[in-house]
Order: C-alpha cells, then sequence, then structure tokens
C-alpha cells in the first residue's frame, strides 16, 4: 500500500511538471474535487453527484476560503475601460455605457467563466474596484466586467427603453456569452437581471442576486421555472425590507441557495467583503463542477 502511495503522489508531481513544460503555467487548483463533493454539501456525497441530482438548497458555501495565492495574483490584474453604445429603442442614436473589464492574467488557468457586475442605485463600477472584486475574480481565472448603469457612474444618459434589452444588447456585444456568464446584482439592478434572468435564463450559467428589487415583477410561476442556480444573498441588518421580500419571491427558483450576512447592513457585500468574496470563490468552484 505504502509502495502504491507512492508511485500515484510521485506520478501526480510528475503531471504538474508536465504541464509546466508544456504550457508555463502552474495549475491553480481551485478545490480538490473529492473535497468539494464531500465538504461543500451537507448530504452525504460518497457517490459523486450528478449535475442532475445535485441539491444546491443544502449547499455548504462556507467550506472553503478564497485561496491565499490569489492575493499575489491580483496585484498583476490590469483593469481595462471603455465605453459601449447600447442601441435599443427608442434611443435610437444610443446611450453610451461605461463599463471596466479584466482578463485573467498570464501564468493563471483560464476558469471556463465570465461574471457580470451591476450594482445598486448609490453605486457604481467604482464600487467593485474599491472592494476588490474586479481584481479579485481574474486571480481566481474568471474574466469579470462590471458596468454603470444608465443614469449612474460615467452612464450619464438614463434609459427609457426595455430592461431586458438593454441587458441583451450588453451580453451580445460585449461578447459575454462566448463563456458560460454568472450575473451578480445588487439592489436597483434587479430592474434589469430579474426580468433577464426570468426571460433568458437558458443563456446563463448562475444567478447572485443581493435583496434586489423588482422581485415581485414577475410572477412566481416564471420564476419556479428558472433553471440555473442561483445564490441568493442579504444582510441580516438590511432596513429596506428589500431582505425578506426578495428571498420571499427568489426562493421558488429550484436551484436556489440562501446565505445571509450576519451583522451585515442592505449592502452586504460591502459590510462583510471577506464573506462575499468567500460566497463568490465557493458559488463559482461548484458551477465549474457542476456544468
Amino acid at each position: 500500500m505504502k509502495l502504491m502511495l507512492k508511485f500515484l503522489v510521485a506520478g501526480g508531481l510528475l503531471c504538474v511538471f508536465g504541464f509546466f513544460l508544456l504550457t508555463g503555467k502552474l495549475p491553480m487548483f481551485e478545490t480538490d474535487f473529492a473535497k468539494a463533493y464531500t465538504k461543500m454539501t451537507s448530504k452525504d456525497m460518497s457517490n459523486s453527484p450528478t449535475k442532475a441530482s445535485f441539491d444546491w438548497k443544502s449547499v455548504n458555501l462556507f467550506s472553503e476560503m478564497v485561496p491565499n495565492s490569489a492575493n499575489d495574483v491580483r496585484k498583476l490584474v490590469e483593469i481595462k475601460t471603455g465605453t459601449i453604445k447600447v442601441k435599443v429603442p427608442p434611443h435610437k442614436e444610443g446611450i453610451d455605457v461605461f463599463y471596466s473589464s479584466a482578463e485573467p492574467p498570464d501564468g493563471i488557468i483560464v476558469m471556463n467563466q465570465t461574471v457580470l457586475l451591476l450594482h445598486g442605485r448609490s453605486f457604481n463600477t467604482d464600487t467593485w474596484l474599491n472592494l476588490g472584486t474586479l481584481h479579485l475574480l481574474p486571480a481566481l481565472g474568471r474574466r469579470v466586467v462590471s458596468v454603470d448603469l444608465p443614469g449612474y457612474g460615467n452612464t450619464k444618459q438614463k434609459f427609457d427603453g426595455d430592461k431586458v434589452a438593454f441587458i441583451s444588447y450588453l451580453v451580445e456585444h460585449l461578447s459575454l456569452a462566448d463563456i458560460p456568464l454568472v450575473i451578480v446584482s445588487p439592489s436597483m439592478s434587479g430592474e434589469y437581471s430579474v426580468p433577464f434572468v426570468t426571460s433568458h435564463w437558458q443563456s446563463l450559467a448562475g444567478y447572485i442576486p443581493v435583496a434586489p428589487v423588482a422581485s415581485g415583477s414577475v410572477t412566481q410561476g416564471a420564476l419556479s421555472k428558472v433553471g440555473i442556480p442561483t445564490l441568493i444573498l442579504h444582510g441580516d441588518n438590511d432596513k429596506t425590507g428589500l431582505a425578506e421580500s426578495s428571498l420571499e419571491n427568489l426562493k421558488v427558483i429550484p436551484k436556489s441557495k440562501e446565505v445571509e450576512f450576519k451583522g451585515a447592513g442592505h449592502a452586504c457585500y460591502l459590510d462583510k467583503p471577506n464573506l462575499f468574496h468567500q460566497m463568490l470563490y465557493n458559488f463559482l468552484t461548484l458551477l465549474s463542477i457542476h456544468s
């Protein structure tokens, strides 16, 4: 048995070394898949679950911490900014929408995920920059894009058209659907994300609403048909009433999971940034495994 174990360890090291020689990259191991199956769920996962049988409602998103290596890698991430002219009726000439984006730096294994960051009423793209999310996600191998929604930040003009068409335009023209897309949507941005997710969930890999508005703007029947994993986040000290109402409405999504941030207010990701990033990391990791 000891001799067999030595062979297995040696073989694993040779695989890593060979990968480095061929690609010039050191693999970033998100989590050991066996651990992910046993530690990141509350049920006995001794038999590897299939995509269909995996129970998102009982998953444990506290089991893994963000790797320390990501803190060094994030220093290498380059944030790029630009504008895209969104031409959606009635805005024939288009609206110049500001966005920030970042790719995994050289030497990092690229995961097959893109994350679109929206924002609340008092915030914009700078929120994600200052929080560190724009640097962390590429350090973890993800492409990330954040936008200033109309009337906020550097997107000066307001938007009077169809909000689903607005998000659809961004997804298409920023090439967000080229690889599996996850939308993070706090508060006000629910006006855009909730109807979009309800009608276009087949084009998404996952959804992370954070006490969003407009969760009651679509029917419970429509929400119950949303077939993507959904991580519902909120603070237990949210005084807006959106935590309770959004949870009540969104929990009918079959693959939804609720996480309450203790001691956090409405913008729980600002009050508890490390916890927020841990939730992102574990949720995105599980999406990689069960996609």
